[in-house]
C-alpha cells in the first residue's frame, strides 16, 4: 500500500486557493487514474484504487483531510495506522504528502524526502503526528507577495495569470505523482528539481 496525501482547507470558501493546491492535484491524479468516489474515514476523504508498478498490483491510497490545514496530521496518522500498521519506519516509498510552498517560485515544483516543516503548518502537524521526518513531499511554488500577509495570501482565490501558472504545475504535480509511484523518490528528485530549476 502507498498513501497519498493532498492538503488544504475543506469548504467552498476555500476552494480554488494557493492553500488547497495539494487537495486539487490528488483530484486531478485520481481523475486522470479512474479511482473511484471518495468516501469519508478518519476525518477525511479518501479513494482506494490499485495500479501496476513494475508489474506488480500496487494498493494505493489517495487521502484529503478535513479537519483543516493546521490538524493534517491527525487523518495521516490515521491513514498509516491502519494501512500500514508499523510507522516508525522509513516511509519515503510508501507516503508522499502534496503541498503549497511559498519560498518557491510560483509553478516550480521540488520534491523531498525528509526535513523540517519550513514553517508549513500542515506538514508540521504531520510531522508531529508520526513523530519523524522520513516521508516523501512534493512541495508546490505558490511564490509570496510582499505586500500581503501570508495567511490572507496563500488563502485568497487564484486569479489571471496566477490560476494559468498554478493549473499547469497541479497537472505537472499530477503526472509526478504517477512517476513517484513507479520509480520512487530520488528518480522524482532527480528528474524534477533539476529540470525545474
Amino acid at each position: 500500500m502507498k498513501i497519498i496525501v493532498g492538503l488544504g482547507n475543506p469548504g467552498k470558501s476555500y476552494a480554488g486557493s494557493r492553500h488547497n493546491i495539494g487537495f486539487d492535484v490528488v483530484a486531478r491524479f485520481a481523475s486522470r487514474q479512474g479511482f473511484p468516489s471518495e468516501k469519508k474515514k478518519f476525518n477525511a476523504l479518501f479513494s482506494e484504487g490499485s495500479l501496476e508498478i513494475g508489474g506488480v498490483t500496487e494498493k494505493i491510497c489517495l487521502v484529503r483531510p478535513q479537519t483543516f490545514m493546521n490538524l493534517s496530521g491527525n487523518a495521516v496518522r490515521s491513514f498509516l495506522g491502519y494501512f500500514l500498521r508499523d510507522i516508525e519506519v522509513d516511509l519515503k516509498e510508501r507516503l508522499l504528502v502534496v503541498y503549497d510552498d511559498m519560498d518557491l517560485p510560483e509553478g516550480k515544483l521540488r520534491f523531498r524526502c525528509d526535513g523540517a516543516s519550513g514553517g508549513h503548518k500542515g506538514i508540521q502537524s504531520v510531522l508531529n503526528h508520526i513523530g519523524h521526518d522520513l516521508f516523501s513531499r512534493l512541495k508546490i511554488g505558490v511564490g509570496r507577495d510582499t505586500a500581503a500577509e501570508a495567511k490572507d495570501y496563500v488563502l485568497e482565490k487564484v486569479t489571471g495569470k496566477s490560476l494559468e501558472a498554478l493549473n499547469q504545475a497541479a497537472e505537472r504535480s499530477s503526472e509526478a505523482l504517477a512517476v513517484w509511484l513507479q520509480d520512487g523518490i530520488e528518480s522524482c528528485m532527480n528528474r524534477f528539481n533539476q529540470t525545474e530549476d
